[in-house]
C-alpha cells in the first residue's frame, strides 16, 4: 500500500486547521477505511521542544513524536465520537 502521511523534521507539523495533519487524516480515513503514517526521527520538535534529556551515545534524545501524534489523533477522533 502507500503512504498516506509523511512527518520530517524539515517540515514544520500543523495539527489543525485547513492544512492540518489530523483533518486530512480524518478524511483519508473516512474514504479508504485506514491511514499509513510515517514519523522520521527529529520531527515535530517545534511542537515537543528539544529534550535535555542525552541518548546511550550522548546525543540528545529526540522528542517521543510518535506517541504525540498517536494521542492527538485519537484525541481528535473523539471529538467527533468516532475511534481512531
Amino acid at each position: 500500500g502507500d503512504v498516506d502521511l509523511v512527518l520530517v523534521p524539515e517540515v514544520p507539523i500543523v495539527l489543525d486547521g485547513p492544512n492540518g495533519i489530523l483533518p486530512f487524516l480524518r478524511r483519508r480515513v473516512k474514504e479508504q477505511k485506514y491511514a499509513v503514517v510515517v514519523v522520521a526521527e527529529g520531527a515535530g520538535e517545534e511542537l515537543l521542544g528539544v529534550s535535555e534529556e542525552l541518548d546511550a551515545g550522548g546525543n540528545r534524545a529526540r522528542p517521543k513524536i510518535g506517541q504525540f501524534i498517536v494521542d492527538q489523533i485519537k484525541d481528535y477522533f473523539k471529538t467527533f465520537d468516532e475511534v481512531a
